[in-house]
């Protein structure tokens, strides 16, 4: 362990302001995704957390993702086991995603069609980004036990020419597959409107990842998991752009008045991998040592960045500071490729440059460590930790690993995970604080997103 110099200043603290707002914005999501279909609006399963703009073109429509309980089975390890359970009398093994275990467990319980009211609500259509061979086979799995239509369709990670132009052809040829199976006709001008939220979010939520470089950071990581979610669910939506907006100048005036997440920053770190979303506040836990996990790829993901071969990562900014414009299908499409091929989880879904660019975001983000969850299922999300993790360590930066999956309690073990937090952090010299120097800065829930 490199010597590090703790930082025992106490800072202010206080709860977000906007802490409220966003709970308001889910709410209401949540109502439009279920009451949608009875106003005649499509419902589209998947995971649509991409290509948000680009569906605006249909109109209002509902994304039920694969089922409506998965937030609810992280508070009740009960139910969520029962799905897993049911994949694996099935004949699927562990191995597979634990997260596209539970909503194929939730779909073969006849729970990802049941409304909270109890009412049965069929998709018009699947519509799935192949991010992993488990969401595509997912999908299918879907599609085929609900006897509804699939439009798949890939990504590709590296930016070319030739990649774009496949991309953007791919969603062309989508235009008109909905059309086909929905009878909607789409609305370039709705699409152009979606399209151009869904930059400003982007652009925005990238800002207040920035902010976070700033000592004491704002937020910490498990703060902004619950704070971008709005971003994550509807960035097609203006009033999500506004959420975010005043989000901004909340944070922005945190720094300017010394505002901490947690109150002390002795030690700053960087989480690598998906969180267990089952025990997500994991990422707090430093905190009763005065430690903070002030972020990390997955989180800064949902922010736009030119990745630099040197592993820097450069803000994308707003279509105005872009000198962008949107203004016709074409564009949306277009956009739609940048985001998604030049601007987005490229460097963190593959082995080109990983290493560098978590060694450059500990050092920008000013921190003195990272924490690396070696996730049991996701394959995409493993891809170059192990390189990632010696490029720290030649480095100079302390680093510890712990195993357990996203989304299937039964991998967490309770004595290692914690055993292991606890000498981490002690072998900084940190000792745990008062109770009430772990302030939460407004984000008292337990077990949950949000």
């Amino acid at each position: 362990m490199m010597k590090v110099e703790l930082n025992q200043t106490r800072y202010p603290t206080k709860p977000a302001q906007l802490w409220g707002k966003m709970k308001e914005l889910r709410r209401w999501h949540f109502h439009k995704t279920w009451e949608a279909q009875a106003r005649g609006a499509p419902v589209i399963q998947g995971i649509v957390q991409s290509f948000q703009g680009y569906l605006s073109g249909l109109g209002e429509f509902a994304n039920p993702s694969y089922g409506p309980y998965y937030t609810m089975m992280m508070r009740r390890p009960e139910d969520n086991i029962k799905c897993h359970e049911a994949m694996e009398a099935r004949g699927w093994g562990r191995d597979l995603c634990s997260s596209m275990r539970l909503h194929l467990g939730q779909m073969f319980r006849g729970l990802s069609t049941r409304g909270p009211k109890g009412d049965t609500v069929i998709p018009n259509f699947v519509f799935q980004y192949v991010g992993c061979h488990s969401m595509g086979k997912t999908g299918q799995l879907f599609t085929e036990h609900l006897g509804v239509p699939y439009y798949p369709f890939d990504v590709p990670y590296e930016e070319t020419p030739e990649s774009h132009e496949y991309l953007v052809t791919q969603l062309a040829e989508g235009i008109e597959w909905m059309e086909k199976h929905t009878g909607i006709r789409y609305d370039d001008e709705k699409a152009v409107e979606g399209a151009k939220n869904e930059w400003e979010c982007y652009a925005l939520l990238t800002k207040i990842f920035l902010e976070c470089q700033n000592i004491p950071a704002p937020w910490d990581y498990r703060q902004l998991w619950s704070l971008r979610l709005p971003a994550v669910t509807m960035r097609h939506e203006a009033a999500v752009v506004e959420y975010l907006r005043e989000l901004l100048d909340e944070t922005r005036e945190r720094v300017r008045d010394g505002i901490s997440a947690r109150g002390y920053e002795k030690v700053r770190l960087i989480h690598d991998g998906i969180p267990p979303f089952y025990r997500i506040n994991l990422l707090r836990y430093p905190a009763e040592y005065g430690a903070i996990i002030v972020g990390g790829p997955l989180v800064y993901g949902f922010g736009t960045w030119r990745y630099l071969p040197d592993g820097s990562m450069l803000p994308v900014g707003s279509l105005e500071e872009e000198g962008k414009e949107i203004k016709t299908r074409e564009d949306v499409l277009q956009t739609a490729a940048d985001i998604y091929i030049r601007y987005r989880w490229n460097a963190f879904s593959c082995c080109v440059n990983r290493p560098e660019h978590l060694v450059k975001m500990v050092q920008e983000w000013h921190c003195q460590g990272a924490v690396l969850h070696e996730d049991r299922g996701c394959k995409a999300e493993q891809c170059a930790m192990g390189e990632g993790k010696l490029a720290l360590q030649q480095a100079g930066i302390p680093t510890m690993v712990y195993e357990a999956s996203q989304a299937d309690p039964r991998d967490f073990s309770e004595s290692q995970v914690w055993d292991r937090f606890d000498s981490f952090l002690e072998s900084y010299g940190l000792t745990r604080v008062d109770v009430e120097d772990t302030y939460d800065g407004g984000d008292a829930v337990t077990g949950t997103e949000g």
